[in-house]
């Protein structure tokens, strides 16, 4: 068995390779059987075998993610140098690149939610030469303008077209979100860290309707997890007998149907 860094479990069964993803929780989900070229009268061939919800095709991330997928693809291909690459036609598909942990605010007027302070902190080793030039970028603290249009220019603004990964629901029903201002970007304990307020379109009183709220990727991109309990709090100024309780949202799996995303319930 080979394990890489990038949460991959390989198994050589026969003349067969088994591969799955690895879960940070510890969660084995078999993916693909990988036939190498070099079997007598094989072709290179891999079979899908994840549920037939998964989404092969490409995530709305932008330039950034796609670029990232690339990099990280060269990086599990150097890794496994044995798999020829035509063997591995969907890895950039198949796994979370990005890990994020992630806490939201709820700015709400009365009891209505109005907006979503959003912070997101990326795991370390984030590929800086991706978006631009940060060689003279501080170890921590905040970035400067500069950085900060860099990043925005190159890792975030194109998260618009996936709502930034947030997910608002009243009564079941999806709530649209406007664009995401006052964007910032931070180095802390080495992580880059995103903070940003996320708007709602149209307010939704969640004592008289109910809304939940979450934030994930419907894909293998992007994994994220709530970096606190409870993730969603809320603002100053909101009723203290405003709550968010937590659940797993079975309504809307993700990662193929093996995995329930973390969202919250608001109530007051």
């Amino acid at each position: 068995m080979l394990k890489t860094g990038f949460y991959w479990r390989l198994v050589a069964t026969g003349g067969d390779m088994q591969m799955s993803f690895l879960t940070r929780t510890g969660l084995d989900v078999p993916y693909v059987t990988l036939r190498p070229a070099w079997t007598a009268g094989a072709q290179p061939q891999a079979r899908t075998k994840a549920s037939s919800r998964l989404r092969t095709s490409a995530s709305p991330l932008g330039g950034f993610v796609l670029a990232l997928v690339r990099w990280l693809q060269d990086y599990l291909l150097y890794a496994c140098c044995a798999l020829p690459l035509a063997a591995i036609p969907s890895l950039s598909q198949a796994h979370p690149h990005v890990w994020i942990n992630y806490s939201i605010v709820a700015q709400t007027e009365g009891t209505q939610l109005v907006a979503m302070q959003q912070t997101w902190t990326f795991s370390k080793g984030f590929p800086f030469s991706l978006v631009g030039d940060f060689s003279g970028m501080p170890s921590s603290g905040p970035l400067n303008a500069n950085y900060t249009a860099t990043f925005k220019a190159q890792a975030f603004s194109s998260l618009k077209s996936s709502d930034y990964f947030s997910h608002v629901f009243v009564d079941g029903k999806p709530s649209v979100v406007g664009e995401a201002r006052n964007f910032s970007v931070c180095i802390e304990q080495g992580h880059v860290v995103y903070r940003f307020l996320l708007p709602l379109l149209k307010p939704v009183d969640f004592k008289r309707e109910r809304v939940t709220l979450g934030v994930w990727d419907d894909t293998f991109f992007v994994d994220f997890e709530g970096a606190t309990q409870p993730v969603v709090t809320f603002g100053m100024g909101s009723s203290s007998k405003c709550k968010a309780a937590a659940f797993e949202d079975h309504d809307h799996p993700i990662f193929g149907g093996t995995v329930f995303p973390q969202a919250s319930k608001l109530s007051c």
